[in-house]
């Protein structure tokens, strides 16, 4: 349970790093994209941006509080996640759909269903 907790924690900060990440400032910013990108540790941050260990993890610590900040503020992670958890059940709902006998017999509701089904596939996966 302790190993799901904390993956659960990284990829959320990774989510925050990916949302607002570009209001960091450069040097946060850098240190973190080390930390969630290349998954390096304080001390190898510390090595390669020429600061002490301690100056390291304060800096991670800084940009995770400014991240859960920006966050707090705009939401925009949590309508993401929430926007994501909507397209599932309406994936799913029209799955069901799809399946009724009923619902297949009518080749003009399977292709109604089947347009849905592609415009919330493609509203998913645009970039």
């Amino acid at each position: 349970m302790f190993r799901d907790e904390v993956f659960k924690t990284k990829y959320r900060e990774q989510l925050l790093f990916d949302f607002y990440g570009e209001l960091l400032s450069k040097k946060l910013k850098k240190t973190l994209l080390y930390y969630y990108n290349d998954d390096y540790s304080a001390s190898e941050i510390a090595d390669v941006m020429h600061l002490t260990r301690q100056g390291a993890y304060d800096a991670i610590r800084r940009g995770k509080e400014q991240l859960r900040q920006y966050e707090d503020k705009l939401k925009l992670v949590e309508r993401f996640e929430k926007t994501q958890r909507l397209i599932s059940k309406i994936e799913n709902e029209l799955l069901k759909l799809k399946e009724n006998k009923q619902v297949q017999s009518s080749s003009e509701a399977m292709a109604v269903l089947n347009n849905i089904s592609e415009q919330v596939e493609r509203f998913s996966y645009e970039d």
